[in-house]
């Protein structure tokens, strides 16, 4: 590799979302924060870049725009993570070198999305311990098919600064908001979401993925009186979208499964100047 034109090229960036990512600005969904709050929707194709978007968030929030002073990393009090993933991507102290995040400048987007490309876990299963480590999450809910035993698998994580951190497992979205509610950091959510969340639970063999639910299981699953989406949608910091096509069946398949997401809540596409949060999709 040639180191000075890798370099050069890192040089020559602006302020733009990593390769295959891509990012839109939307109101808030909770109707008093709408005026004064947006939310930013990340989009990755492969799940670990999430991790840009997370610390992103992290360097937004430790802004106090009506001082200018920003929060230091060990002061800062993170949103907590609410995960929807067929896998578990929480990963270990063995899925980060501390040196590297160390020597990390988490104000720099385009380092911080070459991180992602070069640093993190190329399967895709480690992202969520790391940005634990530096305190750019706080406690981690994650509802996932992979395992059948959730309850034993939670956990606490120590991050850099000596702070404990609560890692959640849930089999079913019905588990997840007696424990939020009694657990939750009260900071505000990064809803984190994986397309193959939305297939079926049993594994296939010789197949990476899992039949796709139909579209009215997945608007059941957004709908407003359900008790988890006003948790997750009441005080939204960002939300984060890995379509991982290779899990799902396809980039069809994904997309598919993503646009029965987005019609479930919003009454017109990201992307699209008339895109508004469907009216009571969070009650005031």
């Amino acid at each position: 590799m040639n180191n000075d034109l890798v370099i050069t090229l890192m040089n020559r960036l602006g302020s733009i979302d990593p390769p295959g990512c891509l990012s839109e600005f939307v109101e808030h969904p909770f109707p008093p924060y709408r005026k004064s709050h947006c939310v930013e929707v990340g989009f990755v194709l492969e799940h670990r870049f999430a991790f840009y978007y997370w610390i992103k968030c992290k360097q937004e929030l430790q802004l106090d725009r009506r001082t200018n002073e920003r929060t230091t990393d060990e002061a800062f009090m993170p949103p907590d993570l609410v995960t929807w993933d067929w896998h578990d991507d929480v990963g270990a102290e063995c899925d980060y070198i501390e040196s590297e995040l160390l020597a990390l400048n988490q104000a720099d987007e385009e380092e911080v999305a070459l991180f992602c490309w070069a640093g993190l876990r190329q399967i895709n299963d480690g992202q969520i311990a790391p940005a634990l480590w530096l305190n750019a999450l706080g406690n981690v809910y994650v509802i996932q098919k992979q395992r059948r035993d959730c309850k034993s698998e939670n956990r606490s994580f120590t991050d850099r600064f000596g702070n404990e951190h609560q890692v959640f497992y849930f089999r079913s979205l019905k588990d997840f908001p007696p424990t939020f509610e009694r657990t939750n950091s009260r900071t505000g959510v990064i809803w984190d979401i994986d397309m193959d969340y939305f297939t079926q639970g049993r594994s296939v063999d010789d197949q990476w993925y899992t039949p796709p639910l139909s579209g009215e299981d997945i608007t059941a699953m957004l709908q407003p009186n359900t008790p988890w989406m006003p948790l997750i949608l009441g005080d939204l910091k960002a939300i984060t979208i890995a379509l991982e096509p290779k899990y799902t069946g396809g980039m069809s398949v994904s997309l598919e499964l993503y646009r029965h997401w987005e019609s479930a809540l919003f009454a017109a596409p990201l992307f699209n100047k008339k895109c508004r949060w469907r009216k009571g999709v969070v009650k005031n």
